[in-house]
């Protein structure tokens, strides 16, 4: 569901050290450090995004991480992120089936005009997946507008800016599978990611340790 801009959420300075706990709308005005969650689903040769709703404050329409959210006050990371994959994918994933990518610190200027600051210390996961896209039938559709399938090797390439694209995907609505042709500008934070495509290709053929 679309989160509640009353959200409690941990605050934290740049060094990590927790300063309280405030609102969610407060952290975002504010530009207040806290904490997030995101899981990235390999399937086979190719990884999942999300397709943010068209309806989201922030970054609307651009294709994330395959499940991402916020931290609750006083939650468990990794609790509260498979809280977060149930809710956006409507899938339940074991706790020991997630193997961390590390913690990135993320700060950038969002919503309209850029008015609010998202600074958020990000956890990453990966996840192997193999179901078809068709069986994803319980995704929330008040955050996504759906999944996109794209080849692992040309997720790097987008990401490192190695062709100037487009590169073909296959979209899931909920309700059929499309080819698409994607771009770069439609992958939120696309520069960013250039690790973690690296360590999602070696994921896939096995190989560890993994960090971004």
């Amino acid at each position: 569901m679309i989160a509640d801009p009353g959200e409690l959420l941990d605050v934290y300075d740049e060094w990590g050290t927790h300063l309280g706990v405030e609102g969610r709308d407060v952290v975002h005005r504010d530009g207040l450090w806290h904490h997030g969650f995101h899981l990235w689903v390999v399937a086979g040769d190719e990884v999942l995004l999300q397709r943010r709703s068209a309806g989201k404050q922030t970054h609307p329409g651009l294709l994330d991480a395959t499940a991402a959210g916020h931290i609750g006050a006083g939650e468990d990371v990794l609790a509260g992120g498979l809280r977060e994959v149930r809710e956006e994918l409507g899938v339940a994933y074991p706790a020991a089936e997630l193997v961390p990518l590390g913690v990135r610190a993320m700060s950038d200027r969002v919503g309209p005009g850029g008015r609010l600051v998202n600074r958020e210390f990000q956890h990453v996961y990966v996840v192997a997946d193999a179901r078809p896209l068709e069986a994803w039938t319980a995704l929330d559709r008040e955050e996504l507008d759906g999944l996109v399938a794209l080849g692992l090797p040309d997720f790097t390439a987008l990401t490192h800016r190695l062709a100037a694209g487009p590169w073909r995907a296959r979209a899931w609505d909920g309700t059929r599978v499309v080819a698409v042709e994607l771009d770069a500008g439609e992958v939120l934070g696309a520069d960013a990611l250039r690790p973690l495509a690296i360590m999602l290709e070696r994921f896939a053929r096995g190989e560890r340790p993994l960090a971004i």
